[in-house]
């Protein structure tokens, strides 16, 4: 089995999946995005759920020189994807988070920025359609630090492409140039949003968007499917209090002093007896084998 690059973050299909899903940002951690979207009139997209977690107000902002946040939320999205002249069994599920900051001025957003661990599995299950004799291959990876790991991780793990630990950051140019904009502050269409490293938004509201997906039954002569059971937490820090460069186990990162935090996840496998996808809560026990 070979290995799969799965975090390929300028990918060749980017602009038919944002018209398939156009709240849709590619840029950052793009898991399996081996897809190939028709016209969106073909492609079937339906949202299984939405999750909005919102930061409590900070009532001694004063004191902790935290006044310039006015406002961040996360959006979690489940979907469920068939591409055009695919057979409802291929179906493919994702997810889509946004962590959204408005801060009291647009000078104000880079004294924050984004840390992001992770911790799970993603594995490819076949089985024999005489014996019914599962194998799990352990064949994604990602960019992390510099290189490419298996995406196997019992404990969490800083999640950064390179030795910037600010999942904002883009190598050889700023810590916060993958943050995206509209015009109009509520919207949150990645489709025709604009990069910080472009230029500065006219108000004080960026996001940063993430697409996790496929997992599902694979088509072809093999009975095989992606699976993945990962976890995964944001967090907003004083930009003072990250250090320029990290590694995998975060040093220099002091996660008590995190703002806030959101958790949110990608947990979904095939179970074969089914014959459907299933979602499951907790990291899979199959993260944990050898």
């Amino acid at each position: 089995m070979k290995l799969r690059t799965l975090f390929s973050c300028i990918d060749p299909n980017t602009n038919a999946l944002r018209r398939a899903l156009p709240r849709v940002a590619l840029l950052g951690l793009c898991m399996g995005l081996s897809l190939s979207f028709g016209s969106p009139a073909e492609a079937s997209i339906k949202e299984l759920s939405r999750r909005v977690q919102r930061m409590p107000a900070i009532a001694d902002c004063q004191s902790r020189d935290l006044c310039a946040i006015k406002n961040v939320r996360t959006e979690e999205i489940k979907y469920k994807v068939i591409l055009p002249n695919e057979h409802s069994d291929y179906a493919g599920y994702m997810t889509d988070f946004r962590f959204v900051i408005e801060t009291q001025k647009t000078s104000d957003i880079p004294k924050f920025g984004l840390v992001q661990i992770m911790r799970g599995c993603m594995w490819e299950r076949e089985v024999d359609r005489k014996t019914l004799q599962s194998t799990d291959y352990f064949t994604y990876v990602h960019k992390n630090f510099g290189q490419h790991d298996v995406i196997k991780y019992q404990d969490w793990i800083v999640d950064a492409e390179h030795a910037d630990p600010v999942i904002t950051s883009f190598e050889g140019y700023g810590r916060f140039d993958l943050y995206r904009w509209n015009t109009n502050p509520r919207d949150l269409d990645a489709d025709n949003a604009k990069w910080w490293f472009h230029g500065q938004p006219p108000h004080s509201t960026v996001f940063k968007a993430t697409l996790i997906g496929s997992a599902g039954l694979q088509p072809g002569e093999r009975w095989a499917a992606t699976n993945q059971s990962l976890e995964f937490r944001t967090c907003l820090f004083k930009i003072d209090d990250l250090p320029a460069t990290s590694d995998q186990q975060g040093t220099g990162i002091d996660m008590s002093k995190a703002i806030w935090c959101a958790d949110w996840d990608q947990k979904y496998h095939y179970d074969f007896k089914q014959k459907t996808v299933v979602p499951h809560t907790g990291i899979h026990p199959v993260c944990s084998t050898p």
